[in-house]
C-alpha cells in the first residue's frame, strides 16, 4: 500500500469518528438537559380582542413529549406564540405586554419575563409553552398567573383606553 492510499483512508476514519461523536452528542445531550427521556409540556392558551377590552379564560393543556420533540422542535419556536385573526391598524393601534408567573410544586414564584407586541386593534390568540426551562419539571401542582395590559390608541391619538387583567390557572404534572 502506497503512503497516499493509508493517509486517505486514515482521513476517512478520523472525519467517520468526528460524525459519529456529534451523532453522540446530538442523540444524548436534550435528554442530559431534560433529565428525561420525556419532559411534560403545559401549553397555555387565550384569546383577547383590544379595543373591547375582553379576554378570555386561560386554558392549560398538558402533553409527555420527547426530549428530542421539545429542545429541537417546540423550544425553537419560543415561550409566546401569537396569531392575529382581525387585527388591523385601520381603527387604532395596541401596545400589549404579556407578563407570566409560574409557582411550582415547591410553592417557589418563577418570574417568566414578558413578552411585547405592537399593532393593530382586533382579535388574537396566544399560546404559551412551557416545560423544563422554565420550570415545569416535576409532578405536582403548578399555578400559572398571565397579567395581560394593553394600551389601545384610537382616533390619531386623541383617545388612549388603557385596560389590564391578570388571568389565572392551576394545572397538575403527574407523569
Amino acid at each position: 500500500m502506497t503512503a497516499p492510499a493509508a493517509k486517505s483512508k486514515s482521513k476517512k476514519k478520523l472525519i467517520l469518528g468526528i460524525v459519529a461523536i456529534a451523532v453522540i452528542v446530538i442523540a444524548v445531550t436534550p435528554i442530559a438537559l431534560a433529565g428525561s427521556f420525556n419532559v411534560p409540556v403545559a401549553i397555555a392558551r387565550f384569546n383577547e380582542t383590544t379595543g373591547s377590552t375582553g379576554t378570555s379564560s386561560l386554558n392549560v393543556t398538558i402533553q409527555i413529549v420527547t426530549a428530542w420533540e421539545y429542545f429541537f422542535s417546540i423550544r425553537t419556536q419560543g415561550m409566546v406564540r401569537t396569531s392575529s385573526s382581525n387585527a388591523s391598524s385601520n381603527g387604532g393601534t395596541t401596545n400589549i405586554t404579556i407578563s407570566m408567573k409560574l409557582t411550582n410544586p415547591s410553592n417557589q414564584t418563577i418570574d417568566l419575563g414578558q413578552t411585547n407586541i405592537s399593532g393593530g386593534i382586533g382579535g388574537r390568540s396566544h399560546t404559551i409553552y412551557l416545560s423544563v426551562d422554565q420550570g415545569v419539571r416535576v409532578n405536582g401542582n403548578y399555578r400559572l398567573d398571565v397579567t395581560f395590559t394593553a394600551n389601545v390608541v384610537l382616533l390619531g391619538g386623541l383617545v388612549e383606553a388603557p385596560f389590564s387583567t391578570t388571568l389565572h390557572s392551576n394545572f397538575v404534572i403527574s407523569q
